[in-house]
């Protein structure tokens, strides 16, 4: 069995963007006008926004800004995202899997064995900035991830209405703007800081990166009456049903979609923890029109303060746009527009009332004109959702369209190549923003932060498209929550959590109506192995660790260590199991069986990179070998006699301790080679190379 080959990958990704440098330098070099400057870059996210809210994508929201940007720029038909908050915040700052970047789910910290975007462009010459929704742990803030300014909120939702305690200026002490009370909108104040920052970035002159990220159209749903008033009826009167019918009608105009595709059902609602309670597990959304008159009423309305949480984060865009027009950087800012996820559903189609709830009030009277205001604290559920998805199936969580297809608009006067208002169906995701900007901001990519290595880009650069190139053929896999997909080419593999897998053919069946699984089993096999293998190199699911019960070992590696001690690799745990670790430098051969630590450490540390070998005969005999040359030795009562519960890592112990450290120990340097052979046929191992501090699944 094959351990991962990291260094083969990382060469094969330092090849891919050179090359894709190159390329970026034919299709998309900057106007003899803007000479030979780095652009700008702005990336605007929106929050819980769906595929077909803004208008350009067949929404009625009013969106004149965002509109305008897609107009003149470039939108993305199939670009995808990681199917929530967290996990796509972290694929698009560090080019990573979310796993790979250490947040599987939700607001977790990003590890030492990535990079972020500001990271990677400030040694470039950039200056640094973020404004809006962080959502990747308190402990670890955007200021201790490379940016030089942030304003927003380190959380992941929180009122639009109340400054103190939710929004945060870093570092702390540099200037804050002041707002009274009754003059704060969330919206509106990551408008303001993000022209300060621009300000700042002008001043500075060098090229700034500026990652604005919106709250807007998050729970607690809130904004300006005014706003939501432009909504209200109109939503009232139609509906959900009504409201699908029409954007689908629109992507079809805009060239989208396909003429003849049909609208598809109301989507399920599948079980969660709320809606067991509120007995809409699994089912579908209702009939619009088979709700009573008050349900609709109280639906419209939140439905109406989700429109108008757009319509104003829509504004700010034109304001941002406007000042890069005042300040002469318009036609320099590669401008970048999506959404993290699909429209949220949670947790049914009435919507909640309280956090994690499955409270809904139904609102009435003159309550229903509280919904969106301070004092309020709603989602609009499901039935919205799936208007906001269309023409998708399913929403934020899950892997079918709905919940990973994301809106993605790409403005840049100065670099973009393709025709003004066209669109592109190849293939994106949020992991392609690391080697894009690596390409056209003239960035490198390190090979470690901090003394630990790091995981090689994962992403493709998009600069080729920006030039009306063709991207070669990917496959691509997600997974949260167990929801997870595998797309390659036209094929997609998809299966909610803890069922079996869906086959559909998105050429021609692009909402995924028809399951082709029972007729094709061959293809449903092999891509189902392509997806679990990329679980395992990606850290999705565990390594698969030898069998070693009862069986003499065998262990060899090539080590190159960076200074200081730390875990090679591990099996095993604080009751039995084997380790390879240095310790003052010695490389040490442990042993546990029963609790007992048994250890053979060499005399002195070797230089340089070298290679160990490390033997347990059925007998205990342990054999410690450096470059060749046994090393040390030491007595164990025998072999271990049962399978460990902890299993393989490399580059740390990831659980209990094998050997005398505090785990995880992490290694600063590179692990290759390994092979670990236990009994006489069983054995696994991995060619160049393993990268430590990284997972052992990264090849």
């Amino acid at each position: 069995m094959t351990l991962p080959q990291t260094r083969l990958r990382a060469l094969m990704a330092a090849l891919r963007l050179v090359a894709l440098a190159s390329l970026a330098a034919l299709c998309c070099a900057p106007s003899s006008a803007q000479g030979a400057r780095r652009p700008n870059v702005l990336i605007i996210l929106a929050d819980d926004l769906g595929w077909s809210d803004v208008g350009c994508y067949g929404g009625e929201i009013s969106t004149p800004n965002v509109d305008a940007l897609a107009r003149d720029g470039l939108r993305f038909t199939q670009f995808y995202n990681s199917a929530r908050c967290s996990p796509s915040r972290a694929s698009l700052l560090t080019g990573l899997n979310p796993h790979q970047a250490g947040v599987p789910v939700l607001a977790t910290p990003l590890n030492d064995q990535c990079v972020t975007l500001a990271e990677v462009l400030k040694p470039a010459g950039y200056r640094a900035y973020m404004v809006g929704k962080w959502h990747l742990s308190e402990q670890n803030t955007p200021v201790m991830r490379g940016f030089d300014e942030f304003y927003g909120m380190l959380g992941g939702f929180n009122s639009y209405w109340q400054e103190n305690p939710y929004y945060t200026r870093l570092p702390a002490g540099h200037p804050k703007r002041l707002y009274p009370p009754s003059g704060f909108y969330s919206t509106d104040v990551f408008g303001d800081y993000a022209l300060d920052f621009m300000n700042q970035g002008r001043a500075s002159g060098k090229p700034w990166f500026l990652y604005l990220a919106f709250q807007a159209a998050h729970f607690p749903l809130g904004a300006p009456e005014g706003a939501i008033e432009r909504y209200e009826a109109m939503y009232r009167s139609k509906g959900w049903d009504a409201i699908r019918a029409d954007r689908l009608a629109r992507q079809k105009t805009l060239g989208l979609v396909p003429a003849d595709l049909a609208l598809t059902p109301r989507s399920v609602v599948p079980a969660n923890f709320i809606n067991r309670q509120t007995g809409w597990a699994d089912k579908d959304n209702p009939a619009w029109g088979a709700l009573p008159a008050d349900r609709r009423a109280d639906l419209a309305r939140r439905m109406a303060v989700y429109a108008a949480a757009i319509e104003v984060m829509d504004r700010n865009v034109g304001r941002v746009v406007a000042h890069l027009k005042q300040t002469g950087e318009w036609g320099n800012t590669l401008i970048f527009f999506l959404s993290d996820n699909g429209a949220c559903a949670e947790w049914d189609p009435y919507g909640f009332d309280k956090l994690d709830s499955p409270l809904n009030i139904l609102h009435t009277g003159a309550d229903l004109k509280k919904v969106g205001g301070p004092d309020s604290y709603v989602s609009y559920g499901s039935g919205w959702a799936n208007a906001s998805n269309t023409p998708w199936r399913l929403y934020k969580h899950y892997a079918q369209e709905g919940g990973i297809r994301t809106p993605m608009i790409v403005h840049w006067p100065a670099g973009l190549k393709t025709r003004p208002g066209a669109t592109t169906a190849q293939i994106g995701y949020v992991t392609d923003f690391m080697p894009t900007l690596l390409t056209l901001c003239g960035a490198a990519y390190p090979r470690e932060r901090g003394g630990v290595g790091i995981l090689p880009v994962e992403g493709e650069s998009l600069a080729p498209i920006f030039g009306g190139a063709k991207l070669s053929p990917r496959v691509l896999c997600i997974e949260h929550e167990g929801n997870r997909m595998v797309r390659e080419g036209g094929w997609k593999l998809v299966a909610l959590a803890n069922r079996p897998w869906e086959l559909y053919d998105l050429t021609r069946d692009p909402t995924e109506m028809r399951d082709l699984a029972p007729a094709d089993p061959a293809r449903v096999q092999k891509m189902g192995a392509d997806w679990d293998a990329w679980a395992v190199r990606c850290r999705v699911r565990p390594h698969p660790s030898p069998q070693i019960a009862g069986q003499p070992l065998d262990i060899r590696c090539d080590v190159r260590a960076l200074g200081g001690d730390g875990v090679i690799l591990a099996q095993g745990g604080d009751q039995r199991g084997y380790a390879l670790y240095l310790q003052a430098g010695r490389p040490v051969f442990a042993v546990r069986e029963a609790g007992v630590l048994y250890t053979a450490v060499a005399p002195a540390p070797p230089q340089g990179r070298f290679s160990l070998e490390a033997r347990l005969a059925e007998d205990g005999a342990m054999t410690l070998s450096v470059n060749g040359s046994v090393a040390a030795r030491a007595k164990a009562p025998g072999v271990i006699a049962q399978q460990p519960q902890d299993g393989l890592s490399i580059g740390e112990d990831t659980l209990s301790a094998v050997g005398d450290y505090a785990p995880p120990h992490p290694l600063k340097g590179d692990v290759e080679n390994v092979k670990i052979t236990a009994g006489a046929r069983h054995s696994q191992e991995g060619a160049p190379g393993k990268k430590v501090g990284l997972s052992e699944a990264n090849d």
